[in-house]
């Protein structure tokens, strides 16, 4: 399968339907607040990418690199409100198409750049900070990826990272899942993760583990999906809705089982 099969990755007309029922046509113009509840595909919303931007010290002068930048959220968020230049880095070429069209919509185009490629071997352009939500799981080959990403920051640019990791045992059952709905391909433990940062140059590496935190969101939004079903459904289909439903439980039993965790590393270039 591929990672487009991932349900989160799926059904995207949900953005223009949930466009449509703020009123607002399709190909219209759309201030970037209106997409926040639309485009944040990662734990705690448009609250991550403002403690990243504190924790990085970004300003309107910064230029931030957006590691699998998806439909370009997180990107629009960072330009919008800090001003600063972002270029927003996408595999998948239907996610990167519509992230270029929201970004257009929402007047954007003159911070935010997209580009689609490989991050492994895409050409990048020099940066002060780089962020990653939720995406270098699925990025193969995570230690030339992170040489990669420290021949593009400047020296003494930081980078930071919300991910998932693997905190204990996996059955056979969950590796499938990881697998098949997850997409994961490069999923480790935390010291793991802290070793191929500090071997690709990066120093001063803080991780933190945030599964206590996570494993709760991810039930509680299980939950919440389930109970709001019906008005979901009618806004942005059944389809959609069943969708994210297969990808939140997955991920919220992975939790339980007490195999899946999530980390947030932060890092310097040296």
């Amino acid at each position: 399968m591929s990672i487009a099969d991932m349900p989160l990755y799926t059904h995207l007309d949900r953005i223009e339907r949930g466009l449509a029922a703020m009123g607002i046509a399709p190909g219209a113009a759309v201030r970037p607040e209106q997409l926040f509840a639309l485009d944040q595909w990662h734990y705690h919303g448009t609250e991550a990418i403002a403690a990243a931007a504190r924790t990085l010290g970004l300003t309107a002068a910064s230029h931030v690199l957006d590691i699998g930048a998806g439909v370009g959220g997180p990107a629009r968020f960072l330009a919008h409100t800090v001003g600063c230049q972002v270029t927003a880095l996408e595999l998948q070429p239907h996610l990167h198409a519509l992230g270029v069209e929201l970004t257009r919509r929402a007047g954007l185009a003159d911070k935010v750049t997209h580009l689609q490629g490989d991050a492994l071997v895409h050409p990048l352009p020099m940066v002060d900070a780089v962020v990653s939500f939720l995406a270098i799981v699925h990025i193969p080959e995570r230690p030339r990826l992170f040489a990669h990403l420290a021949a593009a920051l400047r020296p003494g640019g930081g980078i930071y990272i919300e991910d998932l990791c693997q905190r204990g045992p996996l059955s056979p059952q969950d590796q499938e899942a990881l697998q098949t709905i997850v997409h994961a391909n490069t999923l480790t433990s935390l010291d793991s993760y802290v070793s191929d940062l500090r071997n690709a140059g990066f120093v001063d590496v803080a991780a933190t583990d945030l599964t206590p935190d996570w494993a709760p969101f991810a039930a509680e939004r299980l939950a919440g999906w389930r109970a709001n079903r019906d008005a979901y459904a009618g806004v942005h289909g059944e389809g959609a809705w069943s969708a994210q439903e297969l990808f939140y439980a997955t991920i919220a039993r992975l939790y339980d089982g007490g195999g899946l965790g999530g980390a947030r590393l932060v890092a310097e270039r040296g």
